[in-house]
This record gives structure tokens, sequence and C-alpha cells, in this order.
């Protein structure tokens, strides 16, 4: 017994005993919200993922960004001489070197327009020999005729989509497409605050509660040391039997494992409310926490018509789904303008110059004396739709199921919605049932202690009240922490947890 004693009391006193202060570190639940906020490794996983849908769209833009190319090229071509079956004579051979510049810009528009605008300029110089032909030699030099002329040329060519592809193409729909995930990333990242919200709620209640339990523990050790105490003295003057003695530490030992069990419950309560506050647990490990908010049982008013409106309009996840239906709508929109042939307007206008000289070529070309057009349609289709067909039937089916499952999950909040204003309204009562059940197990206890100094009692009913006023504290503590954790709850599936907290639902910085 005296061991029992020994160990009880070293336990409550190291239960009791203050951190240093450089390792206790008082937290209302706001401030582990705002930690939170700033820390919890989830938020940033969704942060980065938002980052990554915006940065998603932006390069879908580059479908529309021109391209621009150029070159230059030198090309030598050296003939020998062949004979022609048509001719008498013999084609003469030659030498021919050709330097090229062409450059060319090219992109489309996003109502279905193509364009292509080149410009191309160069030299020709060959050189011919006409020896083998001396009729024809004596009119050159040596028998050798050197030619060198420029020629330049510059158009546009536009191609305008009118049937498919017009209203929409695949890179009109990829940047429609990309909208809607941006803002479903938005929303994600507003429903991961909301969840990250509500885990440092629930479990700073359940840390608070720990903290209150093992607090009713150690109530429950000093009543056990103090009976045991007092058992013990009434033995040894023969008041009481050995009997009540032994009754008396068995429950002593009893109060003894259960603090060891409160004191694990509040170290792993108090690990969790760490890891959702911070990205480094190690930083926090030796740091105490103390709650600066006790567990209150506030009434809560809540209207279900109004909570079922509040949860359809706010909820995050909810207004992702309905997203993913109007993704849906788009890709319906695309494979339905599939079903048409493809109809082109196409037209190119340009003009070209050859000339002896470098500027009359490029006069000739830029002022398009030598002009060079055409314009048209083309029209091409296949002889039979069915893929076309088939994937717009099949659109039209994933359709019906985003739908599906837009109801499915209206049906689920809604249905969390209920249970949950249900269940704050039965905790409520409870925090007022289990306070009175204190209040009652707490005099029946009094009365009884006087009662068994008078001689009027027994151990063995003092045990038992005792044991009745630990479960009546701990209960009205775990019905405190449960009517709290259940309005955190309702707030959620309600959607108003961040209008609570006056946030904007992103994570910061």
């Amino acid at each position: 017994m005296v061991l029992a004693l020994f160990v009880g009391s070293a336990i409550l006193a190291s239960a009791q005993a203050p951190r240093t202060q450089a390792n206790t570190r008082s937290l209302s639940l706001q401030e582990c919200i705002d930690l939170a906020l700033n820390k919890n490794l989830d938020l940033k996983i969704q942060q980065a993922s938002a980052e990554i849908a915006r940065l998603t769209l932006t390069g879908a833009y580059a479908a529309y960004v021109p391209n621009f190319s150029i070159s230059a090229r030198h090309d030598f071509v050296s003939q020998p001489p062949d004979f022609d079956p048509k001719k008498p004579g013999i084609d003469s051979p030659y030498e021919v070197k050709t330097d090229l510049l062409t450059s060319e810009l090219k992109g489309r528009m996003p109502f279905g327009l193509s364009y292509d605008l080149s410009a191309l300029g160069g030299e020709h110089d060959a050189r011919t020999d006409f020896r083998l032909l001396p009729n024809t030699a004596r009119d050159y030099p040596g028998g050798i005729r050197r030619t060198n002329d420029y020629f330049s040329e510059a158009g546009l060519t536009l191609n305008q989509h009118l049937l498919r592809d017009f209203w929409i193409d695949s890179y009109r729909q990829t940047i429609l497409l990309r909208r809607k995930d941006l803002k479903i990333s938005g929303y994600a990242l507003q429903f991961q605050v909301m969840r990250t919200v509500l885990g440092v709620e629930l479990a700073y209640y359940d840390f608070v509660a720990a903290r209150e339990g093992l607090a009713v523990q150690e109530k429950a050790l000093q009543l056990k040391q103090q009976f045991v105490a007092e058992t013990k003295r009434r033995v040894e003057v023969g008041e009481l039997p050995p009997l009540e003695s032994e009754q008396a530490e068995t429950q002593l030992e009893n109060a003894l494992t259960a603090l060891a069990g409160a004191q694990q419950v509040l170290v792993e309560s108090q690990n969790l409310l760490k890891a959702l506050i911070t990205d480094s647990f190690q930083e926090w490990v030796d740091t105490e926490i103390t709650p600066s908010d006790r567990l209150l049982a506030v009434p809560a008013e809540a209207n279900r018509g109004v909570s079922f409106h509040s949860a359809l309009k706010n909820r995050p996840d909810l207004l992702e789904v309905r997203l993913a239906l109007e993704k849906s709508d788009i890709e319906i929109r695309f494979r339905r303008n599939q079903l048409f042939p493809n109809l082109d307007a196409i037209g190119h206008y340009g003009g070209q110059g050859i000339s002896p000289e470098l500027s009359g070529s490029a006069s000739d070309t830029v002022h398009f004396r030598n002009p060079i057009y055409f314009y048209g349609v083309v029209m091409s289709f296949p002889l039979s739709n069915l893929k076309e067909r088939s994937d717009y039937r099949a659109s039209k089916a994933f359709r019906e199921i985003a739908q599906l499952q837009l109801d499915k999950a209206e049906q689920a909040i809604l249905l969390d919605v209920a249970n949950y204003l249900t269940r704050v309204q039965s905790r409520f009562s409870q925090v007022g049932s289990t306070r009175k059940a204190r209040q009652y197990a707490e005099s029946a206890l009094e009365a009884e202690q006087k009662k068994l100094q008078n001689g009027y009692s027994t151990t063995f009913i003092v045990l038992q009240l005792q044991e009745t006023l630990t479960a009546a504290r701990t209960a009205e503590v775990l019905a405190l922490a449960d009517y709290n954790k259940a309005l955190a709850q309702l707030d959620f599936t309600r959607g108003i947890t961040l209008a609570k907290y006056h946030l904007d639902g992103q994570a910061r910085e």
C-alpha cells in the first residue's frame, strides 16, 4: 500500500509539474487555426496543385502564339553534259550556285482562322559551258556564259474553317476545360482549408477534453489516496476489518492505471494537434501546448431549411462537382461540332520579282508588280461518321453520369446536414444531463463519506460512489467535447466554416 501511495504521488506530481517556460506554449483555437493555415502540409500540397492548374491554363494559350522561323541556305549543282532525245545536240554542262533566305510567320486565331505570312529572297549564279556547241560558244567569251539574277517572293495564305472547328475546336476545348480545372482547383483549395480548420477544431477539442480528463483522473487518484490513508488508520485502530483496506488499495491501483491511460491519451491528442499546425513536427516535439480555451456549451440555433440552402450554396466540394458537369457540356459541344464536314475557305495573295539587281527584285515584290493569288473552298468528309457519332453519344452518356454524381453529392450533403442537426441537439441535451449527474454524484459521495465516518456505511459503497463520480465527471467532459465537435462538423457540412472564422479559403504564405 505504501508503494502504491508513493507511485501515485509520483505520477500525480509529474502530471502536475509545469514544464519550463521555453517548452510551454499557450494556444487558443484561433491561434492553432492561424498556424495551420500557414504551415499545414496538406494545404501546401493543395496550393501547389492549384498553381499547377493555373500554369496549365496559361500553357493552353500557347496554341495562339505565332511561330516565326527563318532559314538561310546555299545550294550548288554541277550538271554534266547529257543528251536530249528531242534535240539534235546535247544539253551543255553547267554549274549553279543558289543562296536562299526564307522567313515565315504562321499561327491561328480563336475563331478557326489559320494564317501563314511568308517571304523569301535569293540569288542564282549560273555558269554554262557551251564549248561543246561551237556555233553557240562564239557568242560568249571563251564559250562560257555567266548568268546572275535575284529573285524574291512574299505572300499571305489564309484558311478559315466554316463548319467543323469553326465555333469550337480542340484548342478552344482545351482552354475551356483548363479554365474549369483552374476553378475546380480553387474550390479544392478552399475545401482543403475547410477540412484543415475542421481537423484543427476537432483535434483542439479532443486535446482540451484529454487535459480535463486527465484532471478528472488526478482528482480520482487523490480521492483514492485520501481514502486509503483514512481506511488504513481506521483498520489500525480496529474500527474496520483488514479486508476494507485491501478493497481501498485495489481501487487505488485501478486509479493509477486509469491515470496512466489518461496521460497517454493526452500525449497522443497533443501530437495530433501539433501535426496539423506545423510542417516540422520535430521542432514542436518538446513543446508543451497549453490550451487557453475551455469547453463551453453555447446553444446553437439551426434551421433545417436554411442549413440545407447554405450547404447547397456554399460547399466547395459540391461546386467542384457542378463544374465537372459543365466540363461535360463542353465535351458535348465539341463532339457535336465534329459531326460536321470540313468546309474551309482558302486564299492567298502575294507578289514576286526577278531582276539582275537585288533592289529591283525586292521592289517588284513589295509593290506586287507580279501578283500571285488564289482563292476557293475545300470540302472533305468521311463516308461514314461512325467514330464521331460514337464519341458524341459517349459524351452525352458521360454527361448523364456527371449529373447523377451531382445529384448523389447533393443528397449525401443534405443527409449529413440532417444528421448533424440531430446530433447537435442530442449532444446539447447530454451536456445538461451529465452536468446534473456529476453534481448529484458529488453530493452523494459527500453524504456517504459522512455516513461512513459515523459508522452507517461501508467502504465498498464509498468506493462505488467514488467510481460513479469519476465516471460522471468523465462523461461531462466528453459530452462538452462531443457537443463542440458536433457544432464544428455541422458548420462544415453547411459550408460556413470559413465565414465563421472570416477566412477567404486560401492558404497563407
